[in-house]
This record gives C-alpha cells, structure tokens and sequence, in this order.
C-alpha cells in the first residue's frame, strides 16, 4: 500500500524566524529542529519556537500511524498583511511541488497565522488546524511578564510600532500644537479624525494597497496627489458654501454643480495618472481601464441630473425634491448607467482575457521559434 505523503507546515506569518538567521521554506526533521534550536538561542520566550517542535512532533505521531509525514516551516514577512500572505502562499507552493504531498498539516499559534488558511486550502487540501496555546501559570509574576513581552513587541515590531506608538504621537503631536494656537476644540476633532483614518485603513487592510498604488511610478504619485487634493478642496469648498448662505433650491444646485465639477475633474486626474502609469510600466488592461472611465462617466453624469432636478424644485423638501427626481426619469438615467457599466464590465473582462490569453501564447511559442532557427 502506498504510504500517503503528508506536509506538516508551522506558519510563522510575521517572519521571526529570519532574526535567527533562518531561511525558509525548508522541510525534514533534521532541518526543522536545527532551525528551532538556532531561533531558541535568541528568543526562547517567543511562540514561534514552540509551533516548531510541536510540528516535529505531530509528523512523528502521523509516521507511527503509518503516514510518510514531513515536518517543513514557510515564513511571511514582518510587514504583515497582504505580502506576508503571498509569500507564505509562495514558499508552501514551492515545498508542495518538491516534496509532491497530497496534504498538509498547519501549526500556527494564534488567530494571525490562521488568517492565511483560505490561501493555503487554494493549494491543497487541508487536514487539520493545531494551534499551539503555551501553558502559563496564572500568578501575578508570569502575568506582568507577559504583559511585558506584548508591550516591547509592540515598541519595536515595525508593524505594530506604527499603529501602537506612530499614530497617537502623531494625534499627540497635532492636538499639541493646535492647542498652543487657542484651536483646542479643532484639535480634538483632527485628532479623533486622524485616529479614525487609522483604525479604518488597519481594519480594512488598506497600508499595503495604498503603498503599491502609491509607489506604482512617480507619475501615478503626482496624478494620486494632485486628485487627492483636488477632492478634499471639493469637499470644502461645498460645506463652507452650505454654511456660509441660506441654503435655497439655487444654492444647493449650485454648490452640487461646483462640487461635481471638481469631483469629475479629480476623478479624471487619478485615471490619467494610473492608466498613463500602468502603460510606462508594462502593465496596462485596456478592459479595465475603459471600466474605470466608464463608471466614472455615469457617476458624474448622475450627480449632475441630481443637481439639476435640485435647482427645478421651489423649496427644500424631501418629497418634493424626490417626486422631481422620478419626474424628471432619474430612475431612467439609473437603471441605464448600471447596465451601462455592467456591458462594460462583461466586454473588458473578455478582453483583458483574450489578451492575457495572447500574452501567454506569444511567451511560450518564442523558445520554439528560436529553437527553430
């Protein structure tokens, strides 16, 4: 009977491994416990070590149970998010098709590691989660000592020193100076400003998305930059006309009418930018980027409707500003932009697929052409 061939994997998602000197991937039993030993020796309290053996540990009790089961290790980065799940997806990727297992085993020791499952079942199949919960004993001692550890893991891990130090001395620093010019109300409104735009772009993974869009070429950063600005001068200069007179039918359509311009126009900047950045780079999808333009059109061409049925109505009411909406086919305008964009968003999806598709054939036919010749 042929023994199954399984993988016993111990995630260590944030790369601490790579402080011991440690490169991964690496797999067998020799080479897992060396690694263990070199990380021991500099950090003996860290988790990670313990998710080391334990992997060890469950591939020697699958071997007794009949199972060729191999413990191995794949690493993130210290960054966290979006790359450290690529790379471990990568490194396990590259031990599946060396090792040729049918499954794997994943060891983690907590909820962060586990984050990576998804990508992992995308591989291969998964036959069991073990994570690893280090026994402590619950005195006052080993309590403050562990406080401790998780207070200097986040003063000096760059990926949680941004969110636990960086930000608040940046709220500290704005409210500060903000106070000593007499703005205190202002400051504490900037300051829960800017710790809101914090906790959303942490929560929803946004860092590394902003960073890649960001550094994509310098002309996509002058283009993000000059639409950024662009919105936030929109923004303002339609609450301040809002505040600053009675507001009337005409003024409410006017303010919209400035508000869309500048909106349109910002919009605009970004999508020049990126597809003028993509076409330097190499990577443009021509489906995509008339995606883009396309839902942009239909957006600006829906808020100026909205501003002129506002400038149609005789005062400021809810029910009569929304009957001059149907009256005046908004629904109409609606329902076709959406099938105008989901059109698109069916034809560039064949497109970028039968180019891609084209891309392909072209790069694996020239080894046979120049072999030919």
């Amino acid at each position: 009977m042929v023994r199954e061939r399984l993988l016993v994997v111990a995630v260590d998602i944030d790369d601490d491994l790579s402080r011991a000197g440690v490169a991964t991937p690496l797999y067998g039993r020799n080479e897992v416990i060396d690694a263990a030993v070199k990380f021991a020796l500099v950090d003996p309290e860290d988790s990670d070590l313990n998710v080391l053996f334990e992997a060890v540990k469950i591939a020697d009790e699958l071997a007794e149970k009949g199972y060729e089961a191999i413990p191995a290790i794949v690493s993130g980065t210290r960054r966290g998010g979006a790359e450290a799940a690529l790379r471990v997806r990568q490194e396990l990727k590259f031990l599946l098709d060396t090792v040729h297992a049918t499954g794997v085993v994943i060891v983690t020791d907590g909820s962060e590691d586990e984050s990576i499952i998804p990508i992992i079942a995308s591989l291969t199949s998964i036959y069991g989660v073990h994570r690893v919960v280090v026994k402590q004993h619950r005195g006052v001692e080993e309590t403050y000592a562990l406080i401790v550890n998780y207070v200097r893991k986040a003063l000096t891990e760059p990926r949680f020193a941004r969110m636990f130090v960086g930000v608040p001395g940046v709220i500290l620093v704005v409210i500060s100076a903000l106070s000593l010019a007499g703005m205190l109300r202002e400051a504490l409104l900037l300051g829960l400003l800017l710790l809101g735009t914090a906790m959303a772009v942490r929560g929803f993974d946004l860092e590394d998305k902003i960073i890649n869009v960001i550094t994509e070429t310098p002309v996509a950063m002058i283009a993000y930059a000059t639409s950024t600005l662009s919105l936030l001068l929109a923004i303002g200069l339609l609450v301040s006309q809002l505040y600053s007179s009675s507001l009337t039918p005409y003024t409410l359509s006017s303010a919209l009418n400035g508000f869309v311009s500048l909106v349109g126009f910002s919009a605009s900047i970004a999508v020049f930018g990126h597809i003028l950045s993509k076409l330097i780079s190499g990577g443009l999808k021509p489906g995509r980027e008339a995606l883009y333009v396309v839902t942009i059109a239909v957006i600006i061409i829906l808020l100026n409707k909205i501003a002129e049925t506002a400038a149609s109505i005789k005062r400021l009411d809810a029910g009569e500003f929304i009957t001059a909406l149907v009256a005046g086919g908004f629904a109409l305008y609606a329902i076709g932009g959406i099938a105008v964009v989901g059109v698109t968003w069916r034809l560039a999806r064949i497109l970028d697929s039968m180019l891609q598709g084209e891309t392909v054939s072209g790069q694996t036919s020239s080894p046979s052409r120049e072999k030919s010749r």
